[in-house]
């Protein structure tokens, strides 16, 4: 009888412990494990669109992208899109935006999160070197500087850098002659064998009509400095068709042209460029000049307008201060006014707008006027010592050259040479 009882004890456990495993839990969870919380859609700038068009194609809505836009252009400069950009956009279970990332190069990625209905702003920054290398050559019978640069693998759009500085100083079409020598340092920024950035450091052209002529890369201080340029040793800048920019850096929050307005949401026409800048930072005349409108209204806030020798006038909208009246005389570059956030606007900038001498608003960063200053104080101080860093560049990579040459002749034989300029550069093994 106590065997039978037991029997049946153990007869239940067993069903018991079978009865836990119960198949339809299983298979539940793992259906839900399935459902992603999130999923994502790429794109890529294209030929013809613009960054409206391209954030549509992913999914994204004008008045999202105009959100997104505003959150970005403090950061990207927009004006520099090239084809191949690529974009993502993260989306949740109910298809909301969550996230988006945008990126030029492979090695920086600009991303903004949605967070509390408002979008953070963050930049993903991954190990990249810089590389030098030199270019030199002479002109053959028949050929150009710009074919020979491409012939030896320049890029296009470097070798425009290079002859727009070289214009300034050498008229190719009069003065050009075969065996007229030139030379080029290019530092090129990289990134897991790719080329993502791409500065002249130096370029010369020495020639028996044209004369001797070279410039060198001067680099401000001030991150996007409009004093950031190519100069003379004696500190000229060799700009062809600058314009003396009424902020002491340049970043364009908002171009010239048709676009959806940041406050209404509406798309009106643009008549000018929106620069960032925060409050109270100086404005600057872009040309000598007499003031034609120094007053108020609830759009452009206060406003400073200057006729200029040539016919032409400069607009100043939404500044803080003016410091100038109507009837004056101000000199290029003078102090007009500082930038603020009065009339209609999200934030702090400086419009910035131009009409031609006949009265027609035109894109103010076409209108050619003059070239960024001639340095001097510090600023002449900081060119010459990048000058001197440069040519002792130059005279690195010269020898780096004449010694794998000489090396190359010496059987056996195994040397490693490393350029030490404060340049970030690979070891040159030869």
């Amino acid at each position: 009888m106590l065997k039978l009882l037991y029997f049946w004890v153990f007869i239940f456990i067993l069903c018991g412990c079978v009865g836990e495993q119960k198949p339809i839990q299983k298979s539940s969870i793992s259906a839900r494990s399935i459902i992603p919380d999130f999923y994502e859609e790429y794109g890529e700038i294209k030929r013809g669109q613009g960054f409206f068009q391209a954030l549509k194609s992913i999914s994204i809505d004008n008045a999202v992208a105009l959100q997104l836009i505003n959150a970005l252009r403090d950061e990207v400069e927009f004006s520099t899109l090239k084809v191949g950009d690529k974009l993502k956009a993260t989306y949740n279970r109910k298809k909301e935006l969550v996230a988006f990332s945008f990126s030029q190069n492979p090695a920086e990625i600009h991303t903004v999160k949605l967070n509390n209905n408002k979008w953070d702003y963050f930049l993903e920054q991954k190990p990249t070197f810089w590389f030098s290398k030199i270019i030199s050559g002479e002109l053959r019978k028949g050929s150009t500087l710009v074919e020979d640069l491409k012939e030896k693998g320049v890029d296009a759009s470097v070798v425009a850098d290079v002859v727009n500085v070289l214009l300034c100083k050498v008229n190719f079409r009069f003065h050009a002659r075969t065996g007229d020598k030139y030379k080029v340092v290019l530092s090129q920024r990289m990134y897991e064998n790719q080329t993502i950035e791409t500065k002249v450091l130096y370029t010369s052209y020495d020639g028996k009509r044209a004369g001797f002529s070279e410039a060198f890369w001067y680099e401000d201080e001030e991150k996007g400095s409009t004093f950031t340029a190519h100069y003379t040793e004696d500190g000229q800048a060799l700009i062809r068709s600058g314009l003396r920019y009424p902020l002491s850096s340049l970043h364009i929050r908002s171009h010239y042209g048709y676009r959806r307005h940041p406050v209404t949401g509406r798309r009106t026409m643009h008549r000018g460029v929106d620069l960032r800048g925060r409050i109270g930072r100086p404005v600057h005349a872009v040309a000598s000049g007499k003031v034609i409108l120094s007053t108020y209204n609830k759009y452009a806030g206060n406003k400073v307008a200057i006729k200029h020798r040539d016919g032409s006038s400069s607009y100043y909208f939404h500044l803080n201060a003016r410091k100038v009246k109507k009837g004056d005389w101000v000199r290029s570059y003078q102090v007009i006014g500082t930038v603020g956030a009065t009339g209609r606007v999200t934030g702090p900038h400086l419009h910035f707008g131009f009409k031609n001498s006949k009265g027609r608003w035109m894109n103010p960063m076409h209108k050619r006027m003059i070239a960024t200053p001639k340095l001097d104080g510090a600023r002449f101080l900081r060119l010459q010592e990048q000058i001197a860093q440069i040519k002792g560049h130059i005279q690195d990579l010269e020898l780096s050259q004449v010694a794998r040459y000489l090396v190359a002749n010496i059987p056996n034989q195994k040397v490693e040479y490393k350029l030490r300029l404060g340049v970030d550069l690979p070891s040159v093994k030869i």
